[in-house]
This record gives structure tokens, sequence and C-alpha cells, in this order.
């Protein structure tokens, strides 16, 4: 059986201490390390790219309460909305699978750059759309341009980051997606009041998804590769000088870079190059990563957030909370309180740990979903006020609880535990699957809600149960060691390579000089 509990996965295979962290564990803190601030530029370029995925995936539903983008979409019914909004997911779906052999190819910044031009081209298209299936086929470039780059900016970002600060780097991706989301909702409130203009008052805000991208792919050219990528091609003496760069303070000699270069080479040389897709749903360790990565999405959709933020509008409606003004103001907050719950889990990925996060978010969530349920049937079935504010807080607390584990580690988690080969593949495979289901939610969750209402949050309350028992028995811990080490956590044929002498230092063997002093471990890749 490929499944195995992660008690026994820490028992077979648990690591000796990071050679590399090690090595690093002297240096200054971040706000002192000049490396550090020089990762700031690419740091901050890549998660504008996600900033542009909260925008473009917003959009559309801030535009459905405008009178002129109804009219121009042909006054479309609740079954062609859901389609409107669905096909920016499939666009995403279809977008991931060329984006994994695009990074794999060409390297990380060549998929960073083509979801860019196809985000640019997708906006111009949709802000100059006649008629709803010409938006649609907007929304479906911008997908497919979105599935470029949540496949290449979290693996670059992942391989460029130092061992001890690439949790919360890589956290930090997911969160600004709700800085998209701020700025979208905001725009849109601002060109709602554009009467004299209505043509315009949908189509500015679609021209402005371009802006982003724009400004992206004027310093793309200047990013650096990622360092694994270069050492697949056998460009060594690249990825030397950008971790160098990034990870010594420029010193090629530097004892954290010449570890980690020989690190990587040894890992990336002893994998199977250019691992297929085949390879990567059949083998036995690759399925227990696939099986994890499986169900961390599923549970990220499949909690009830989704369905609690599709009812919120109408709680604030029913307890008088009606008024455009009020509504935006609140769901604004909301965005806000969740933007900023996601940044503070972020910075406690490497503080507590992904597992111990992972389960605060669950065990939170179930407790909160009790008084929630119970409150949302006094309120429907009777009509309470009080209940129905009661549910508002919940709803702000819930949000609050999912967005400290969830929205951080959807990415940082997936490139940890997928080894430089499948990295690509893995996140495109984590797309396709948050597409299928965030399809699912959109024609199921409505029909649903209508037809047992309040009787249909008990469904999520046994899921979350199931899925904080699947985070405890499955789930490893991959605090604490660089992307090379972690391999060791699944692949039990030989749980770490071991580099000796000068080698360990990233040096040419010398066999006059006693090899066998010193030791660093390299995880198998």
């Amino acid at each position: 059986m490929f499944l195995q509990p992660y008690s026994w996965v820490r028992h077979q295979a648990r690591q000796p201490p990071s050679a590399v962290l090690a090595a690093m564990e002297t240096q200054l803190p971040w706000y002192r390390d000049k490396s550090i601030r020089t990762l700031l530029f690419p740091m901050i370029t890549i998660y504008l790219t996600q900033v542009c995925t909260g925008y473009d995936a917003t959009l559309t539903s801030n535009l459905q309460s405008f009178a002129r983008w109804k009219k121009d979409m042909d006054y479309p019914d609740a079954n062609h909305r859901g389609l409107i909004s669905a096909i920016y997911f499939m666009g995403c779906l279809v977008g991931s699978i060329p984006a994994a052999y695009v990074c794999d190819r060409w390297g990380r910044k060549a998929g960073v750059a083509l979801g860019q031009v196809f985000t640019v081209a997708g906006a111009l298209f949709q802000g100059l759309s006649e008629g709803r299936n010409q938006y649609m086929g907007s929304r479906m470039i911008l997908g497919f341009g979105i599935g470029f780059i949540t496949c290449a900016g979290p693996a670059l970002l992942s391989e460029l980051a130092p061992p001890r600060f690439r949790g919360p780097i890589v956290s930090f991706f997911n969160p600004v997606w709700y800085l998209g989301s701020i700025i979208v909702a905001w725009t849109c409130f601002g060109t709602s009041h554009m009467e004299a203009m209505d043509k315009w008052n949908w189509r500015i805000p679609s021209f402005l998804q371009a802006l982003i991208p724009l400004c992206v792919l004027c310093v793309v050219y200047f990013l650096p590769e990622s360092p694994r990528w270069l050492v697949s091609k056998g460009r060594i003496d690249e990825a030397t000088a950008v971790l160098a760069k990034y990870h010594g303070d420029g010193n090629t000699d530097d004892i954290a870079v010449t570890r980690q270069v020989a690190e990587i080479r040894e890992a990336i040389e002893s994998a199977h190059e250019g691992v297929t897709w085949r390879a990567l749903l059949t083998q036995k360790t690759n399925l227990q990563r696939i099986f994890i990565v499986t169900i961390m999405v599923l549970m990220t959709l499949w909690c009830g957030q989704n369905i609690i933020t599709y009812y919120f509008s109408t709680i604030l409606s029913s307890v008088g909370i009606s008024g455009t003004t009020q509504q935006t103001g609140i769901n604004g907050g909301l965005n806000i309180a969740n933007f900023i719950s996601s940044i503070i889990g972020a910075f406690l990925t490497d503080r507590m740990g992904r597992r111990p996060l992972w389960m605060l978010s669950y065990i939170s969530m179930i407790i909160i979903f009790v008084p929630f349920i119970a409150l949302s049937a006094v309120y429907q079935e009777k009509g309470n006020q009080s209940a129905g504010y009661g549910v508002i807080v919940c709803l702000f607390l819930f949000d609050i609880m999912y967005n400290v584990a969830c929205n951080p580690l959807l990415y940082s988690y997936t490139t940890e535990i997928m080894p430089f080969y499948m990295r690509s593949k893995g996140l495109a495979l984590k797309n396709v699957i948050g597409q299928v289901a965030l399809i699912i939610n959109v024609y199921v969750n409505p029909i649903a809600m209508q037809a047992i209402t309040w009787k249909y949050y008990i469904v999520f309350l046994v899921f979350n149960v199931g899925w904080l028992f699947l985070i405890w028995m499955f789930f490893p811990e991959t605090k604490g060691y660089t992307l090379e080490e972690l391999s060791s956590i699944f692949d039990d044929d030989a749980s770490t390579v071991i580099l000796v002498g000068e080698k360990a230092l990233g040096e040419e063997e010398n066999t006059t000089k006693g090899l066998a002093e010193k030791t660093a471990y390299v995880g198998l890749v």
C-alpha cells in the first residue's frame, strides 16, 4: 500500500539536522542581511503576479452588480452566470498542463513571462468584449494565463528562497491574493458611480487587469532564474552566482552557498531527469505525495469556506444590512481581516511548523462550526435577528481561522513535498484538482443550499473532522530542512545521500585531506 501514516514515515526516514541550515545559524537577522534585502526585488515581482490573480478571480463577481454589464451580457440568468464564473477556472485548469512543461523545459522565468502575456491579452479582450460569448472567451484566456502564474511563481520563489526563510517567503505568495480582491472591490465601487459613462464603468476595471502584468513584463528579464533549474541544465557557475547573490552576500565561497550547490548537484544527479506524468502518477513514493496534495486542495475548498462566502451577502441583507455601501464596507472589512490573518499564518509557518498550523486551523473551524450551525438553524427557522448577528460573527471567525493555514500553506506546502523534477507538475496537478473542485462548488453549492438550507453545513462539519484526521495521520512536518533534504521523508529506497569531506563543502574531492572528516546530508530529489 502506498499510504503510510506520518508517524511511521517519521520513524523510518527521520533525517539528521540540516547541514545547510546549520551553516546559516550564525548569520545576521534578515533585516540586516544584505542578500535577503537583495531578494526583495524578485519576491515583490512574483508576489505582484498573485495580486493580479486575486484581481482577475474576483472581478466578475463584482461586475455582476453593474446594470450596464448585465445589459451587455444579455441579462444572464443563474445558469449563464455560473458558466461565466466557471469558464475562468476551466482556463486555469487547461493552462496548468503546458505551464508545467514550459517551466521544466525553458525555466521558471519563462513560465512567469508567458503567464503575463496571456493575462494582458485576456484583459484587453475582456475590456473590448461585445456580448457574452466574447466576454467568456476573454475569461478563458485570463484563466489560461493564471495557470502559468500559479505554476511558475511558487516554484521560482521556493527555489530562490534561503532555506531558513523559505517558509514565510513562499507562504506570503497566496495571501497577497487578497490585495488583488481588495483593489478590484474598491475599483468597481468607484467606477459604479460613473453614471454619465456607464458604458465604461465595467470596462475600465477590465482594462486595469493588464496594468500589473505589463509592469511585471517590463522587469521579468531581470529576475534571477531558479538555481535548481540551472543546475539541471548543467549551468553550475550561473547557479552558484545566483545562490551567492541571494544567500551568501555575493561570496561564492560562502559555506552555505557551497553546501547548497553540492546538495543540489548530488540530488539532481541522483534523480531521473525529465520525470514523466506517468511516473508521477504511478510510483509508490510519488503517489504518497499526490495523495497529500489532493487532500490538501480538497480540504481547503470543501471545508465550508466557499459556501459561507456565498451565503454572506444573503445573511447581511436578511438582518437589515442591505445597502450597497454597508455591504461593501463589511465585505471590505472581511477581506482585510482575511489578509491580515493569512499574513500572520505565513509568519507562523516556521515558528509553529506546518503540521501544528494545519491542525490549529481545522480544530478552530470545527469548534466555530458548531455554534454557526446552531445559530443558522435558529435564524432560518424562526427568523431571530440576534441569531443572524451571531451567524455573522461566526462567519468572520471562521474565515479568519481558515486563512491562518489554508491560505499561506496551499502553495508553500506543495512546493516542499514535491522534489525538483516534479515540482512544476505537482503545482499543475494542484491547480487541476483545485479548478475541478471550484467548478463543482459553482454548480453544486447554490442547489444544495436551496434544497436543504442550513443542514448543508453539517456536511462540511463532518468533512472537517475527516480532514483533521487525515492531517494528523499523513501530513509530514517540513520545517527545518532544505528542499533536497525533504525528499527523504518519502523516498524509502534511500533516505539520504551523504557527501563527505571537501565535497560536502561544494569542492572537488581531495583524497589527501581526509575525506571522512566532514559530512553533509542530502535528501534525494
